[in-house]
C-alpha cells in the first residue's frame, strides 16, 4: 500500500496539491525507514494531462494524504477507489505514523467545503464569492 502526501522541506505537508510541486510517495510495505517515503516532483509522476488516477492505480498508490482539499478533486479520488485521508497538523513523519496505525479519519465533504478558500477561482463556475456550483 503506498500513500501520496503533498509536501515542502520534506517534512512538512503542504496544503494541497496545488501548494506545491513535491510529494512524498510512502509505501507501509518498505522494509526500512529511509526506503518509506519518497520525495519527487508532482509532475514527474503525473505529467499534466495525465489521468490521475489512473496513473496513481499504476504506481500502487491507493491513498492522499493532505491537509487540504478541494471537493471536485476529493469526489474524483474517492469516486475511483482512492482513499483520501486528513493530516492532524503538518509534520510528516507524525501523519506517516498515524496512517501507519490507521488513525487518520476519511476526508469528508464537509472537510472540503470548509477549504473552499484553496479554490482558484480559474473555473468561472462560481455564481457568487461563497458558493462554488461545482
Amino acid at each position: 500500500m503506498k500513500v501520496i502526501v503533498p509536501v515542502y522541506d520534506n517534512s512538512r505537508i503542504a496544503e494541497g496539491f496545488n501548494r506545491t510541486p513535491d510529494v512524498c510517495i510512502f509505501d507501509t510495505m518498505a522494509s526500512e525507514a529511509e526506503e518509506a517515503c519518497t520525495f519527487v516532483s508532482w509532475r514527474t509522476i503525473i505529467p499534466p494531462g495525465s489521468k490521475i488516477t489512473k496513473r496513481m492505480r499504476e504506481m500502487g498508490i491507493d491513498a492522499v494524504l493532505t491537509s487540504q482539499i478541494q471537493l471536485l478533486a476529493l469526489n474524483l479520488f474517492v469516486e475511483n477507489g482512492i482513499n483520501v485521508y486528513k493530516s492532524d497538523g503538518n509534520d510528516l513523519k507524525h501523519n506517516l505514523s498515524l496512517y501507519s496505525d490507521r488513525k487518520l479519519r476519511p476526508f469528508t465533504t464537509i472537510d472540503a467545503l470548509e477549504n473552499r478558500a484553496i479554490c482558484s477561482g480559474s473555473c468561472d463556475s462560481c455564481s457568487s464569492d461563497d458558493k462554488c456550483e461545482k
